[in-house]
């Protein structure tokens, strides 16, 4: 059974309630032909970084403010905040994200939530820093796209029609996650998918689009049973790169330095970094990071999902990666 709660209201209506002012605007525009430029000549490493999850927004602004204040100390890097406003999981429970806010009743409010996320992201901006999200719900994002420089198709999405087919319309870089088997072929099936133009139904009309050129692939482990599969190494990384190649596709390889390539424990991210960091096939990283370490549904600036790095710990990881990308040169 299915009951409306609610009709939210549209995103031009969410967005003149917390809009973007015209200096930030321009910003934002920057930033995505920076990314997009980068992505093409591999001048910098990609990095995306963040919380596993967005939650409060003081934690938040003060982790931004601190990520924002470092990104001039590591000039080999392309340091990209990662916002990730709605949340999945394997078995569909948990912490779903800061779009779902629950209001003083205990009820979902996603009006509430979407401001919340979008002054979030807006505040970013304001440190110098781009947004990334993840695409889980199409829905939404037409009430962040003004905000998001780089999205992401997850693990549990990147095989769905729907969600090909809608990033294959995305104008902005846009990661395709493997899938959580760890299997680099379908994932690159997925890439292909994306790249190239679709049809489909959405939102009550037929949509055509001319497929994303600036979609690339993620590495970022996979499990099999109770055994975590790392897909990092360099005999990964090559296989990728290559048989990107011969698709004919753009050979942009990103590797998750978290999820099951970290078995979910955040300090092997350090690890994985001095794995990549010279890696020539590796043109970006994404990391789980937040203000302390460890996971806490309730404490100040520490993930309630995922455990994710310190913001010192960030530091000492962005340090390996810059020098190590120095070292490719």
């Amino acid at each position: 059974m299915f009951t409306k709660q609610k009709i939210l209201p549209s995103a031009e209506r969410i967005r003149a309630l917390c809009p973007l002012d015209d200096k930030l605007n321009k910003l934002k525009l920057q930033f995505d032909e920076q990314l997009k430029n980068n992505f093409v000549k591999h001048n910098k490493l990609t990095v995306i970084c963040g919380p596993c999850s967005a939650d409060s927004s003081a934690p938040m602004q003060e982790y931004l403010r601190r990520l924002g204040n470092e990104q001039k100390n590591f000039e080999n890097l392309l340091i990209v905040a990662r916002i990730y406003t709605t949340k999945p999981h394997s078995n569909g429970q948990g912490y779903q994200g800061t779009c779902f806010h629950e209001s003083i009743f205990d009820c979902v409010d996603l009006e509430q939530g979407i401001i919340r996320a979008r002054r979030i992201m807006i505040d970013c901006l304001k440190t110098g820093l781009s947004v990334a999200d993840e695409l889980l719900y199409p829905e939404l994002y037409p009430y962040f796209c003004d905000l998001v420089s780089y999205w992401f198709i997850g693990a549990r999405s990147s095989e769905d029609a729907l969600h090909r087919a809608f990033a294959s319309g995305l104008d902005v870089c846009c990661g395709i996650k493997n899938g959580t088997d760890g299997d680099i072929l379908k994932a690159i099936d997925s890439v292909y998918a994306v790249a190239n133009p679709c049809v489909f139904p959405f939102d009550g009309c037929q949509i055509v689009t001319n497929g994303s050129k600036y979609s690339h692939l993620v590495l970022r482990g996979g499990k099999l049973g109770d055994k975590f599969v790392p897909n990092l190494f360099t005999e990964n990384t090559k296989f990728a790169k290559d048989y990107l190649k011969r698709l004919g596709l753009n050979d942009f390889v990103m590797v998750d330095l978290s999820h099951a390539n970290s078995s979910k424990i955040a300090l092997n991210q350090i690890d994985n970094a001095k794995l990549v960091a010279a890696n020539t096939d590796v043109n970006g990283v994404m990391m789980e990071s937040y203000i302390d370490c460890g996971t806490d549904d309730n404490a100040y600036g520490v993930s309630k999902t995922d455990d994710c790095l310190s913001i010192c710990d960030t530091l000492t990881a962005f340090r390996i990666l810059n020098e190590g990308f120095s070292n490719r040169k």
